[in-house]
């Protein structure tokens, strides 16, 4: 039976990679601020965007899961001491010299050209998701998962039990969007009915997507008994 707490209905989106790209964005406008009110130098400002920019690309273009997460960490941890081992032991300056020069580099990056990136992005992000609520829009609903494109329903899974997982491929993509991978499969969990990728904010809303589902599972039961029940007493009666 529905319980107060289960919601009528939850809609979700499904975005392409570019959905990531909004820390680069929020960052731009901000670091060009404090550049500009000069609480931050220009060095420290131009390392930040970079940095920035490079964790946007990874997530984008490399789908870093746990376990890849876990090794690329030690490796860099591994690295990080093994340097450290060199320097002290084999007196080899060969990384100390290259993080001189590095710090060296009179990396800058201007106010101006941090907001022109931030708007023309923010008018591409904004596009996104305009074309995604018209045309990559989910509705979960009590009686069927259906998906709506521009002007009309495009296909939908009807009554019956259905199960569902969640998968984050991508620990950047979780953290940046809370964003991952929803799987809708049979009841009994043998078919993939249907794969959703990147829906920001999946961590949040899954519970609510599970419990609609388990409704419907328990309302098909429910209806399957009442039948099985409306048979016997039809078979008595004869």
């Amino acid at each position: 039976m529905k319980s107060k707490s289960t919601p009528d209905s939850v809609v979700i989106y499904s975005y392409p990679q570019f959905v990531f790209s909004w820390p680069l964005i929020v960052f731009g406008f901000l670091l060009a601020g404090l550049q500009s009110l000069g609480w931050l130098g220009p060095n420290v400002v131009a390392w930040t965007y970079v940095a920035i920019l490079g964790l946007v690309m990874v997530a984008m273009g490399v789908d870093l899961g746990r376990n890849s997460s876990i090794f690329c960490l030690v490796l860099f941890v591994g690295s990080w001491f093994f340097i450290l081992w060199l320097q002290a032991a084999k007196n080899i300056m060969f990384f100390a010299k290259l993080a001189e020069l590095i710090e060296g580099l009179d990396l800058s990056i201007s106010s101006t050209t941090m907001v022109t990136i931030s708007i023309i992005l923010a008018i591409i992000y904004i596009v996104m998701m305009g074309m995604a609520f018209f045309n990559d829009r989910w509705r979960f609903t009590h009686n069927e998962i259906e998906h709506r494109t521009f002007g009309h329903k495009d296909s939908s899974l009807g009554r019956g039990a259905k199960g569902v997982t969640v998968s984050y491929p991508d620990v950047l993509e979780l953290l940046i969007c809370a964003s991952g991978t929803l799987h809708v499969r049979s009841a009994s969990g043998g078919k993939e009915l249907l794969t959703i990728k990147n829906v920001p904010l999946l961590l949040f809303r899954y519970k609510k997507i599970s419990l609609i589902l388990e409704t419907t599972s328990i309302t098909q039961n429910l209806m399957e008994e009442e039948e099985e029940e409306s048979e016997g007493e039809d078979g008595t009666d004869g």
